[in-house]
């Protein structure tokens, strides 16, 4: 399930949310903004503290001082909940994402998906797609992350469509507090690449047929200071920018999933290339994953 707060990108980053809610009994985590539910899906939030709510469109509602039943629309859209109580208000987007049903060929309402796996049957596909128009791609996922950050590559006109693992959006946040936490210059999260379509995919020369990016659950990333500058900052303090920065993060995100604080999966460190500066990839596959890369220094890097 996920639940968003209306937003852009160019708004400032707000604070972590503080009114402890939770959705159907599990806590949202920390930094998260967002959950999703099924249309017509009747879903229950509680808060921590005594609060109001309000939602934006017609629904059977139940509510008290701390929490609030209420039954989703039957078709897929992105609809509001605001809570008011402990002396702040945050307001909450609830998506109903397209069930999988309606996706019955490569595209979907034109937008070009192509085909997972070998694409002779549907065992691989996503449950469902979140859709995104040019009104709501700025609405925030987490603290620091917005629904458009996760598509990362634009396909012809809105809508567009994408699938999205929110353990992800977790783990990067986690990663940034970790980051903080010894380098208190970090502020900010680039995302180079997340969701990719199989189309896409294949496109840009990735032979990979089940990459965790088809499915929303992979991030390729850097952590920069502010003003940014689109280059990662020198965060192990070695004078330089680098693959070793890279590596820096990786090894915080294996002590992340050592003490159970997000999901295990893969993360392996880049170096400079052509286009930008060293980044990290890091996935919530399930398993621990690394693979080698090239650690080459650019004979000049960023003091």
């Amino acid at each position: 399930m996920w639940l968003m707060v209306f937003s852009t990108s160019d708004d400032p980053v707000p604070g972590s949310p503080g009114l402890g809610l939770s959705i159907d009994g599990t806590p949202l985590p920390p930094d998260r903004l967002a959950f999703a539910a099924m249309p017509g899906e009747t879903v229950t939030a509680a808060a921590a503290v005594p609060c109001t709510w309000s939602v934006d469109f017609d629904a059977v509602q139940a509510d008290s001082s701390t929490s609030f039943t209420f039954t989703l629309p039957r078709s897929h859209g992105l609809f509001r909940l605001t809570v008011s109580g402990a002396g702040t208000i945050e307001t909450y987007s609830v998506i109903v994402p397209v069930e999988s049903s309606r996706w019955r060929t490569t595209t979907l309402n034109s937008f070009p998906i192509g085909s997972y796996g070998d694409g002779s049957s549907r065992e691989h596909d996503p449950d469902y797609f979140v859709e995104l128009t040019a009104a709501n791609s700025g609405a925030r996922v987490s603290t620091h992350l917005t629904l458009g950050d996760f598509l990362c590559h634009i396909e012809g006109r809105y809508p567009q469509y994408m699938a999205l693992d929110l353990r992800l959006a977790d783990k990067v946040e986690a990663v940034l507090r970790a980051v903080q936490d010894v380098y208190p210059e970090a502020a900010s999260i680039h995302l180079i690449s997340c969701f990719r379509t199989p189309e896409y995919n294949q496109e840009i020369g990735n032979e990979t047929s089940f990459s965790q990016h088809l499915y929303g659950g992979a991030a390729d990333l850097w952590i920069e200071g502010y003003p940014p500058n689109d280059l990662m900052d020198d965060i192990d303090r070695n004078k330089r920018v680098d693959v070793y920065d890279g590596e820096y993060l990786v090894d915080l995100v294996r002590v992340l999933e050592a003490r159970g604080e997000v999901a295990v999966g893969g993360a392996s460190a880049y170096r400079w290339t052509a286009a930008h500066g060293p980044f990290v990839h890091i996935d919530v596959r399930g398993s621990a994953a690394t693979w080698q890369t090239e650690r080459n220094l650019v004979p000049d890097p960023v003091i």
